[in-house]
């Protein structure tokens, strides 16, 4: 194959330009042409996909623990004399709960072999799985390259070979995976992290590092998927759509960007824990080539896999005996318990009220001018509701002999409106007497530069009346709590639970082991359990890590535990602070708007 080559470079001085053309060359000659180099790899968002792991470590970590075995075939090697058909294959096995049920290792073995080039690489991986949801893998490979030095032919003695025909070197990937909702999985890394290098000679030939990722949405028992990498061979855009059960059988068909090659992959659960896998792949760009496809062949063999439900005995026969037999072996009671959120969001709006006016005047003042919680106080930001007057009568001043303190007040006051700081001013126009109202704003308007934006008369005419004087009892401190979601739903199984005359519970507790809640009941435990994030005590959770159990006490004084699941409780409170008062010196602190009153007798009217 090699041998009407002739290098014509002057390889002495340019051995690392010697080495490029070198694997351009081994590229040519394999089909496809543009990834013949590539080690067999999966998706690198699949979950039910044994080869995701050999593309994308961080999967590994929502995988059974199991062994995978793979071979692929072309169509130009299966009818060829040299009679290795197979070219393409890979061995890797992984244990994703080796520590706990978020620390896991694996180890893979893929080859590419063929007649004038060889490519080996032996991985171990390491990933961590965190809060349920997101996982984090890394791979290093001990990377062997090989050339078959009787196929080609060239400058003797040739530099490019003369530290022998074999290359050794380390390799890294990184990888990411989420699943931000149940039916939607992300997933991104990079290869060649370290950049090795891959020259055989004195000369440096460095790998391009591989950056991919990708996505798939799932609705019902279909998922489309589309994945992105690029790297030493460019930009390679693959999409593709996939039926599949919940065995772990599926149906996958997929193409590149351009539809130069299209994909056909099934995988059959088998039974019990084994399942065997079958890909074709096809040139579509060039049907009538030498090579017309690939087939890609495997088998999966999964631990810990739930057994087959067991088969009953048939009832026993009415005349010869008078009790049904037990099924042998008994199993044991497993029970399981989870929850779809593993994230709440506790916010606490907190309102504390520094009141420092005689009753008379609080009891006059309406509820919103208090602060409220509720959506009234967030639309209204705490103003007093009334109608704007559309035209105040300039004729309208102030005395001109007013105290000290009266016109400092409004000087500062003019200067922080200036500043925008507050934004508004509302005058609040007095029931009876709205004089001193009009001179007030004739006098600011005069001084300053306000625009009418900012600077209003309010009559309360349209408002309630004011509530009586015993009325109005609004609390110096009120707190609102406001969770998302509001409520979350456990699922809980008991398979093999034998006999519904028993005790169970779900305890949840902090993470010192202190019980905050408890679940409880007679019998066998619920489907599901609806909880809106409380305490025995009916208070919302505080911000930590919790974990919650389900357990079953027999008759026979038994107890049998679920699995231990953890969830996070974040908190936030937003404290906001109203003070009433008279005394100007307020409004040197920092405030959004600010209302005056000039009704000088706040008591209501009363009918």
């Amino acid at each position: 194959m090699g041998n009407g080559i002739h290098s014509m470079i002057d390889v002495s001085r340019h051995s690392g330009w010697a080495w490029g053309a070198l694997l351009l060359l081994v590229g040519a000659l394999l089909p496809p042409i543009s990834h013949a180099q590539r080690f067999i790899t999966g998706p690198s968002m699949a979950l039910d996909d044994a080869t995701s792991m050999l593309r994308n470590p961080a999967t590994m970590g929502f995988h059974r623990t199991q062994i995978a075995l793979g071979a692929k075939a072309h169509h130009v090697g299966l009818g060829s004399a040299s009679g290795v058909p197979l070219r393409q294959g890979y061995l890797a096995a992984s244990t994703p709960f080796l520590v706990g049920d978020w620390l896991g290792v694996g180890g893979a073995v893929r080859y590419f072999d063929t007649p004038i080039f060889k490519k080996r690489a032996f991985g171990l991986s390491v990933s961590g799985r965190f809060l349920q949801v997101f996982s984090v893998g890394a791979r290093v490979s001990a990377l062997n390259l090989s050339y078959n030095r009787s196929e080609f032919v060239g400058v003797e003695p040739d530099p490019v070979f003369e530290q022998g025909t074999g290359k050794t070197t380390l390799t890294g990937t990184l990888g990411l995976f989420a699943k931000p909702l149940p039916a939607l999985n992300l997933a991104a890394g990079v290869r060649n992290l370290n950049r090795p290098n891959l020259a055989l000679g004195g000369g440096t030939f460095r790998a391009e590092p591989e950056i991919f990722g990708g996505a798939s949405y799932a609705v019902g028992p279909i998922r489309a998927r589309a994945e992105v990498s690029h790297g030493e061979y460019g930009l390679d855009v693959r999409a593709g759509v996939e039926a599949y059960s919940t065995d772990g059988s599926y149906v996958r068909v997929g193409s590149d960007a351009m539809f130069n090659t299209g994909r056909v992959e099934g995988q059959l659960h088998v039974g019990g824990p084994l399942s065997v896998n079958y890909q074709y792949t096809l040139p579509t760009s060039s049907l009538r080539s030498a090579s017309t496809g690939s087939h890609r062949f495997g088998v999966v063999y999964e631990f810990g896999r739930a057994p087959e439900p067991p088969e009953m005995p048939e009832p026993p026969s009415l005349m010869l005996e008078a009790e049904r037999t037990e099924v042998a072996p008994r199993l044991r009671p497993s029970l399981y318990i989870s929850s779809p959120h593993p994230t709440m969001q506790h916010l606490e709006k907190r309102v504390e009220r520094a009141v420092d006016v005689p009753p008379a005047v609080e009891a006059a003042l309406a509820e919103q001018g208090l602060g409220r919680l509720d959506s009234s106080f967030a639309s209204t930001r705490g103003r007093t509701p009334g109608r704007p007057v559309d035209a105040v009568p300039d004729y309208v001043k102030l005395p001109d002999v007013l105290t000290a303190t009266y016109d400092s007040t409004f000087g500062r006051l003019s200067q922080r409106l200036a500043a925008q700081s507050p934004n508004t001013l509302q005058l609040i126009a007095g029931a009876k007497d709205s004089l001193r109202t009009y001179g007030l704003y004739n006098r600011l308007r005069e001084t300053t530069d306000l625009s009418p934006e900012q600077l209003r008369v309010i009559a309360p005419t349209d408002t309630a009346a004011a509530a009586p004087a015993d009325s109005l009892r609004l609390p110096r401190e009120t707190r609102l709590h406001i969770l998302n979601p509001e409520r979350t739903t456990f699922t809980l199984l008991f398979p093999y639970l034998k006999g519904r005359d028993g005790l169970w519970r779900v305890r949840i507790q902090d993470r010192a082991g202190v019980p905050v809640r408890l679940f409880r009941g007679r019998g066998v435990p619920p489907a599901q359990l609806t909880w809106s994030w409380t305490d025995d005590q009916g208070e919302p959770l505080d911000q930590g890590v919790y974990t919650y159990v389900l357990e079953w006490e027999g008759l026979n004084g038994r107890t049998y535990r679920s699995n231990k699941k953890k969830f996070t409780v974040q908190k936030t409170v937003r404290k906001i602070t109203f003070e009433v008062t008279q005394q100007p010196g307020v409004l040197e602190a920092p405030s959004d708007a600010i209302e005056i009153r000039t009704d000088d007798d706040p008591a209501p009217n009363k009918k």
